[in-house]
């Protein structure tokens, strides 16, 4: 598959901002505003699309609207790059909607994390668009601003290194603490996302064909679910042989895990169920890092060239995700 890179952002350029799955609610709307403010912060303009102002049941707007504002901000040659506001629960609805070929014709960066996988990996199955896994406006820019201080310097230079410059953005040093859950060294292009969110396009022509995951770093982020809901997700995976072919796995931030509903039943921890699971395969784990929900996102460029050494706790970029 031929790897498509959009143009990187300068100064001064407009994003887009669209609510491509839950709506700008009330209670979003203070860090929503935060999180534009750290856009022009950056030196960038806004442009904000008409989803921003709608509201159905828990979209921004019905399906073929949301995609209708989608396709126009890759259409507008004024847009350098859109950002999501937020997840949600609905992008998978949208998918049929987009125009792939207008977006082949524009290529920019489509920013977000979460329910935003799903606009990763069709984009990246059908036409091959590198894909922006990294902080949104409202609960990335936003809740950072909220926080201030080094987490939000964080993000803002993740977001200058990874879009507006064309030099490979190397080694990524750990915020938290990283962990080894399986020793070993792999190289290989990302692919991923949100766990439960990958799995829902199973089946679908938007979820990447098998060669997309040979020798590739698989990287899976995860909020409220069971460990049996993540137990059955990545046997989902393994039955559809994506650990047969990849190199490495990336595990970031794993949040609010529910418990059993049987109060009798002993868990296992995240690391005694994963290695379980993943018992017959051999590649490399490293986990803990500093991606996903109620964290700083590291970018995690679908379709971009990486390396990781879990005895050293490295992860080095090996190339940019935009020229």
């Amino acid at each position: 598959m031929k790897i498509v890179k959009p143009a990187k952002l300068s100064a001064g350029d407009a994003i887009g901002i669209v609510a491509s799955s839950l709506p700008v609610l009330p209670s979003f709307k203070e860090n929503y505003e935060k999180g534009k403010g750290v856009i022009y912060d950056l030196g960038f303009k806004i442009k904000e699309g008409k989803t921003i102002n709608k509201v159905k049941w828990w979209m921004a707007a019905a399906p073929k609207e949301a995609a209708e504002d989608i396709n126009s901000m890759f259409a507008d040659k004024d847009i350098k790059a859109i950002m999501a506001q937020t997840g949600g629960y609905s992008a998978i609805s949208v998918l049929e909607y987009l125009d792939y070929e207008l977006i082949i014709n524009n290529p920019k960066p489509f920013i977000g994390m979460s329910d935003v996988t799903n606009f990763h990996l069709a984009l990246f199955t059908k036409i091959g668009q590198v894909g922006f896994h990294m902080d949104d406006v409202t609960f990335g820019f936003g809740a950072r601003e909220s926080e201030e201080g080094s987490l939000l310097e964080a993000d803002k230079q993740f977001f200058l290194d990874f879009l507006t410059k064309t030099e490979a953005p190397g080694k990524i040093n750990p915020l938290t603490d990283w962990e080894q859950w399986r020793h070993g060294k792999a190289k290989g292009n990302l692919i991923g996302g949100n766990l439960h969110l990958m799995c829902q396009l199973a089946g679908t022509k938007y979820f990447p064909p098998k060669e997309s995951f040979e020798g590739a770093i698989l990287y899976l982020e995860e909020v409220g679910e069971s460990l049996y809901n993540i137990a059955g997700f990545l046997t989902q995976l393994k039955y559809l042989g994506v650990f047969d072919r990849i190199s490495g796995l990336l595990i970031g931030k794993i949040t609010y895990i529910k418990p059993a509903r049987e109060k009798e039943i002993v868990e296992p921890s995240l690391q005694e169920l994963v290695l379980d699971i993943l018992k017959d395969y051999k590649f490399p784990i490293m986990a803990n890092l500093d991606f996903g929900h109620f964290t700083v996102n590291i970018p995690m460029p679908v379709g971009i060239k990486v390396e990781f050494n879990t005895s050293k706790m490295e992860l080095n970029f090996l190339e940019s995700p935009v020229i």
